[in-house]
């Protein structure tokens, strides 16, 4: 029983070494892409051969750490990146398929926040997977089958002095599944791009093998800090001639362009490093690798282009220069051609030291050729457009034909130089049909006239017309835009009316437009347009001989007024306080109005509102109604209220109420009841011994004496503010 078990078990275990040894990785490398934040989105791809691969080792998930590069000691971050997805690697040229090369690539990735207080070693970090094995078919390294690969890269800090650093990874352009014919030249685009606008260097490195082993147990170990050991080299090959040829694989160190011709069919691993520099200090790089296989391939014979100008009988000559004219044909005509049979060439262009493509294909530019049906060649014309002028300049086109061999396409590149002169082009004219180019205009005058536009070339023209000193919409001008092949009229007319004088020149531009070769061509007439309005100043007169008052307090007071036209234009007149209204002070005005007259009556009864105010001022203004009204009209009266001082009165100081009709009373004729600053309150009159014998609040009173004797009385005048005393004797 016992026997039966570990017969069993040598049997699981040796099925899972071979499924361990038949993983066949391909290549690959890390990615790291910035989202937001501190969250950045680690990417594992893995290169998988589908057809030695065995599908249980593809792994679900791929277990990551990160290690810092000053201490290469510990862990910093261990992470799990689950499988994505699984797709396969496209051919260039699906009819280069072969069976025995198919690739899928494996996609593991996860976002993760690379925290700030731990990702900030200015040395930066790496990431790091191993995995076994490599495809025993490998021919450059010893012992494949057994040999290991370890997804390496480095990135830099998240943060730098306290600042985030943000950082995205180059992301290499994603490799063909393509194979390499021996002995014949073979590319692959290597390079690739950078969100962040960093520096890319490439070169060739050694594969690394990493830890890990053929044993099933450590197949994919748990990933150690570095350095790690390289996969070994068979005799001849290196970091230098990984895949042998002449030349032997080799990258451009700024383009990232794969170039080898290989010696021998084979299958062949190599290694490629993307280093990222920002401002000349390196950050990070990316490690790939991967495996190129080389087939002996049928002979591929490159194919021919020729082409000539158009009238032109010989073929272009390598050196030529055509020169194309402005009467010429703006042509070349293209005939290309392939040895091989069933060939499918295709023509295109590339210009060299210029960059528009100002030219287009007409005719077969694509086909397949050498066949029972079809010919040996195929014809296509290349025209340049009408506004392309190379400005003197010897322009350079490469006329390129490229058949579809595999494993990749062989072509012939025709390099034409050539000049073309611009096609001459008369600009446009503007006209119009009055000789006039200045008019002077009153209110009701009209000026009425065609605009004319006229392109020789017979091209399209436009007339326009543009206010330069207004804008032309806000006067009633009748004008619309239009546009006509060769030539094209439309009418302009204004009439002046009285809006329009409060300007006193008007500047109007009209415009010819036409285009040519896409850029506006313009012609300009300009008129002025001048007002003429003569409006005479009217007159505000008065009645008054002065323009400053003295009023009594209580006196009336009267003005007219007299507004006059000699342009019989309408006149009213209006009466304003300055700082006041009329009303508050009891002041009023009336006025009439009519053609070149106008009337106007002032009345007002001084009052103390307006002693208290000082100085009163009043402005009586007249008005033209006019197109282009004369300033306001003002006169402007000033007005000072006088008012009595109670105390310069002379009162009696004896009467003889006796009844003779003579000095019956004691009274004091004006005495005033009110004075402005002081207001009337009441009289009392005293004996001799302080006894009140009379009173009054009325400041017109009258004291008969009755009922009293003879001798003298004392009185007091109360005006609320001040009091004035006095006596009178009284003598029947």
């Amino acid at each position: 029983m016992k026997q039966r078990i570990f017969l069993t078990l040598c049997f699981m275990l040796l099925l899972f070494c071979k499924q361990a040894l038949a993983t066949h990785i391909v290549g690959g490398e890390f990615g790291l892409e910035h989202r937001s934040g501190y969250t950045y989105r680690i990417t594992l791809n893995v290169y998988f051969d589908d057809v030695n691969g065995n599908p249980g080792a593809i792994d679900p998930e791929a277990r990551i750490r990160i290690f810092d590069k000053q201490t290469n000691t510990s862990k910093i971050d261990e992470i799990s990146l689950p499988l994505r997805s699984n797709t396969f690697v496209n051919y260039t040229d699906i009819a280069c398929t072969v069976g025995e090369l198919r690739t899928r690539k494996l996609v593991y990735w996860l976002d993760v926040v690379l925290a700030p207080n731990v990702f900030n070693n200015p040395m930066g970090y790496y990431m790091v997977w191993e995995r076994c094995c490599r495809n025993r078919i490998i021919n450059n390294i010893v012992n494949p089958q057994s040999a290991g690969q370890t997804f390496y890269m480095e990135f830099p800090p998240v943060v730098q002095g306290n600042t985030p650093f943000v950082n995205s990874s180059p992301v290499l352009f994603p490799p063909l599944s393509d194979y390499a014919c021996a002995n014949e030249l073979f590319y692959y685009d290597f390079s690739g791009t950078d969100v962040d606008g960093d520096s890319l260097v490439y070169d060739m490195v050694t594969p690394i093998n990493g830890f890990s082993t053929a044993d099933p147990f450590n197949a994919a170990p748990t990933p150690r800090p570095g350095p790690y050991p390289e996969i070994v080299w068979q005799p001849g090959y290196s970091r230098s001639n990984q895949i042998q040829g002449s030349p032997p694989i080799s990258i451009d160190p700024q383009t990232g362009r794969l170039t080898v011709k290989p010696a021998s069919k084979g299958l062949f691993v190599f290694g490629v490093r993307a280093q990222e520099f920002r401002k000349g200090v390196k950050i990070g790089e990316v490690r790939r690798d991967f495996q190129l296989l080389v087939k002996d391939c049928p002979r591929n014979d490159s194919p021919k282009v020729l082409a000539r100008a158009a009238g032109q009988t010989g073929f272009y000559k390598s050196g030529d220069v055509i020169r194309i004219r402005p009467t010429d044909a703006r042509c070349l005509n293209v005939v290309f051609t392939d040895p091989d049979p069933n060939s499918r060439i295709t023509l295109y262009a590339r210009p060299v030291n210029f960059s528009d493509s100002n030219y287009t294909f007409s005719g077969t530019t694509t086909g397949v050729i050498n066949t029972a049906t079809s010919g040996d060649s195929l014809k296509a014309t290349l025209c340049f457009n009408e506004c392309f002028d190379t400005e003197g300049k010897v322009y350079k086109l490469n006329l390129i034909v490229k058949d579809n061999g595999c494993s990749l396409p062989r072509q012939d590149t025709l390099q034409v130089s050539f000049i073309i002169d611009p096609i001459p082009n008369e600009p446009p004219s503007v006209n119009l049909s009055k000789p006039d180019r200045v008019f002077t205009v009153m209110e009701g005058d009209l000026i009425d006239f065609n605009v004319l536009g006229f392109d020789p070339d017979n091209d399209e023209v436009t007339i326009s017309a543009t206010g330069k000193n207004f804008d032309i919409n806000s006067v009633p001008i009748q004008f619309q835009s239009r546009s006509g092949i060769g030539q094209v009229s439309s009418p302009f007319s204004w009439l002046i009316d009285c809006n329009a004088l409060g300007i006193t020149s008007y500047l109007i531009e009209f415009t010819a437009t036409s285009n040519f070769c896409g850029e506006p061509i313009t012609r300009t007439e300009l008129i002025e347009v001048r007002t003429d309005y003569p409006n005479r100043v009217p007159v505000l007169t008065t009645n008054k001989e002065t323009l400053f008052f003295e009023v009594d307090l209580n006196e009336p007071f009267e003005a007219l007024f007299n507004g006059t036209d000699l342009d019989l234009h309408k006149l009213s007149m209006a009466a304003t306080g300055q700082g006041f209204s009329l009303a508050s002070l009891g002041m009023t005005f009336t006025s009439t109005g009519g053609n070149g007259t106008a009337e106007g009556k002032f009345n007002w009864v001084a009052n103390c509102d307006a002693f208290r105010q000082g100085v009163v001022r009043v402005d009586f203004v007249l008005k033209e109604d006019a197109c282009a009204p004369s300033p306001d009209q003002i006169l402007t009266m000033e007005f000072k209220v006088r008012v009595p001082d109670f105390k310069t009165f002379t009162p009696p100081n004896i009467f003889t109420p006796n009844g003779d009709g003579l000095n019956d009373f004691f009274e004091i004729p004006g005495l005033p009841a009110d004075v402005c600053t002081s207001t009337f309150q009441h009289i009392r009159i005293y004996n001799r011994w302080g006894k009140e014998v009379f009173a009054s609040n009325d400041n017109t009173f009258r004291w008969d004496g009755k009922n009293v004797n003879d001798g003298v009385y004392f009185y007091v005048i109360d005006f609320g503010s001040d009091k004035y005393k006095g006596s009178v004797t009284l003598v029947r």
